[in-house]
């Protein structure tokens, strides 16, 4: 009887440690995908999606198109329960599924500060589902005042793609935009928003939200759509498992993917450090630990020794700011770009991903979007 690995999750890790694990016959290893929705959402893409003409279905890999003639079996619930000692996921329909091996790649859920009102008022912009009800709120009319609180790379990402429609505010409370890139690099994206006509506004921490207005240390600002992009946080219902969760939050993971000998995890659980830092999360590193965990996995079924710690070498990191402009770097060396060099190497690496996902699953190049 073959062994049953189960995925949580079909992101971009999820998918990763799939096509990793796919190297074994289905007469040794079955895979089960659990995933509510239907598709693999293109998160980086996203942004992008909230421009009036850009259809978000277009940004989402149906995962019948994924998976066809593949032998994984996606099971469309919502996972509510892990228990490692009973080896069995539970879905919030009651439905019990057991397991053998079990890769943890639920995504991430958005970051609530206790700053009142903000929860109830703000909109986050973490999914397909997030990015459609904003999209419905810019519909009103052109020209509303859209408050983007959050200048991390999603926050920056949403204020350049609104400019050009809206009345956008782009609020920090550091000094700076941008935290992971290098201080030059902020500043030319800061730059170029305003530009644009996004006004930036640094420096001051949010205290309270109201209906149509934000109260920050020196100002009031009111806003007609208010877009929450503060940060992240581990799914809440992984604190009721019994899964070993450390004081952050976030499952407790070696620098081997484990969570437990039959436990691994991947993508935004898996809070990764080199150098001493955290390194931020992105698709780009989801993937990467995706695949590095899937190889583990095989490792341990196979009895062979594990790969060396996970120390992941990001080919790169690009925002865009504009239709025609990015910012960013490239290789290992960090060379900086910026400019439509960068808005163009951005576009690349969407293309580049459809590639190889459809290679890693043995389709057509590439994959096509949903209404296609």
């Amino acid at each position: 009887m073959p062994e049953r690995v189960v995925v949580v999750g079909g992101g971009y890790a999820g998918l990763a440690a799939i096509g990793e694990l796919r190297r074994v016959p289905a007469s040794y290893l079955e895979i089960y995908l659990i995933d509510a929705v239907h598709g693999h959402e293109l998160i980086p893409e996203l942004p992008e999606a909230l421009r009036e003409n850009d259809p978000i279905e277009e940004h989402i890999v149906p995962f019948a198109e994924i998976l066809q003639d593949s032998e994984v079996k996606h099971i469309r619930e919502r996972v509510s329960d892990v228990s490692v000692q009973q080896r069995q996921v539970t879905t919030t329909t009651g439905t019990l599924i057991d397991y053998d091996w079990l890769v943890l790649s639920p995504g991430s859920s958005p970051a609530y500060p206790p700053i009142p009102g903000l929860e109830t008022h703000a909109l986050p912009m973490r999914n397909a589902h997030d990015t459609f009800k904003i999209k419905e709120r810019l519909k009103s009319h052109r020209g509303q005042r859209v408050v983007v609180v959050g200048g991390g790379l999603t926050g920056t990402e949403v204020a350049g793609v609104l400019a050009f429609d809206h009345d956008v505010w782009l609020v920090e409370g550091m000094s700076r935009l941008l935290p992971a890139l290098g201080r030059g690099l902020a500043t030319y994206a800061r730059d170029r928003l305003r530009a644009a006509g996004v006004t930036v506004m640094l420096g001051q921490k949010l205290l309270r939200v109201d209906h149509k207005a934000l109260k920050l240390e020196r100002d009031e600002l009111h806003y007609d759509v208010l877009v929450w992009a503060g940060g992240i946080q581990a799914p809440d219902w992984l604190k009721d498992t019994d899964i070993p969760i450390k004081h952050s939050g976030y499952p407790d993971v070696s620098a081997l993917g484990q969570i437990s000998e039959r436990i691994f995890a991947a993508g935004d659980v898996w809070r990764v450090y080199t150098d001493g830092g955290e390194v931020p999360q992105t698709a780009q590193l989801a993937s990467m630990a995706g695949k590095y965990v899937g190889g583990n996995l095989l490792r341990v079924i196979r009895r062979q020794p594990l790969l060396p710690a996970f120390q992941p070498r990001l080919r790169g990191m690009l925002i865009s700011l504009d239709p025609g402009v990015g910012v960013g770097w490239v290789l290992r060396g960090g060379i900086p770009v910026r400019g439509g060099s960068a808005r163009a190497l951005k576009e690349l690496s969407f293309h580049q991903y459809r590639l190889k996902l459809s290679r890693v699953f043995g389709h057509g190049w590439p994959f096509p979007s949903i209404s296609e």
